[in-house]
Order: C-alpha cells, then sequence, then structure tokens
C-alpha cells in the first residue's frame, strides 16, 4: 500500500513536472492561464516533501551521544530462581514485559529462554534507560516464576515462584 501510494505521488509529480516543462519551452501548446498554474503547483510539489523532511528529521538532538536512544547491542538476561527452576519441565515459555516509564506504555514480547550454567538466559535487544524489564516464566507443568521490574543495565533478574 505504501509502495502504490508512493508511486502514485512520484507519478503524478513526473506528470505535472514534464507538462509545466514542455509548455515553458513550448508556449503555444498550454494557455498562458494554465501555465501558471502548472508552474506554481510544480513549486508546491517540490516544496512540500522538503518541508516534510525538514520536520521528520532531528538536525540538534540534544545529547549528541544519543542518537537513537538505543544501542545496537543484545542484553544478556540471566535468570536466577529461588528455587530451583526444575529441569524435567523444559522447555520453558517466558514473558517478558517491558515498561517504558516515561509514557508508561507496557508491551509483551515471548522468548525461549536457553539453560546455561543451570540458569536460564535469553537475549534482548538493548533497552532505553527509561526502559524497565518484568519476567515471567512458565513450564510444561504449569508451575510460574516470576521477577520484579528491573534494570536492562542490571540484566539479572530473581524469579519468584508463584
Amino acid at each position: 500500500m505504501k509502495k502504490t501510494l508512493f508511486y502514485t505521488f512520484i507519478s503524478i509529480f513526473i506528470a505535472t513536472a514534464a507538462i509545466t516543462l514542455w509548455g515553458l519551452v513550448n508556449k503555444t501548446l498550454i494557455d498562458p492561464e494554465y501555465l501558471d498554474k502548472l508552474f506554481y503547483l510544480l513549486i508546491a510539489e517540490i516544496i512540500a516533501p522538503v518541508i516534510a523532511l525538514f520536520q521528520k528529521t532531528n538536525f540538534f538532538s540534544r545529547d549528541p551521544t544519543d542518537n537513537h536512544s538505543k544501542a545496537n547491542t543484545k542484553i544478556n538476561v540471566v535468570m536466577i530462581p529461588k528455587d530451583s527452576f526444575p529441569r524435567n519441565s523444559d522447555p520453558h515459555s517466558c514473558t517478558i514485559t517491558i515498561y517504558n516509564q516515561d509514557t508508561d506504555e507496557e508491551k509483551s514480547i515471548t522468548s525461549v529462554p536457553k539453560r546455561t550454567n543451570g540458569y536460564l538466559t535469553m537475549y534482548l535487544d538493548s533497552l532505553s534507560e527509561q526502559e524497565m524489564i518484568k519476567v515471567r516464566i512458565e513450564n510444561t507443568s504449569q508451575e510460574y516464576w516470576e521477577s520484579e521490574y528491573f534494570s536492562p543495565s542490571i540484566a539479572k533478574a530473581e524469579l519468584e515462584k508463584i
């Protein structure tokens, strides 16, 4: 849908530009009354995308080191249970709730953790400093473990059995 809309606008722009430029070169082709309107339309079609581009682009961010507020690295979260995770009930399903403190928005993602060195671990895409993580694990025996919200910089969750 976006591509269709994009190519439609490009086609209209090219047609307007071609007719206008052809009319400027060969003035007998188009009535001067319409040629003026076509010329102004062409100028507007050129200026509108430039204004939209400047509105969407952040040229002067407040923190020059914070280009996207998220790093390109991944976080390794180690889940440490107060009670041990039963090995016979693997695989575990894991729901990660990510809470943004600035916007009060929550989103949930699911993951399958891996067992390493007696713990369950998983990798998450890096999060901003405003986001907190809450982990909930369920095994095939319908047992649940859950953590409190914690900072992604800690990357270590202590889970309690529910």
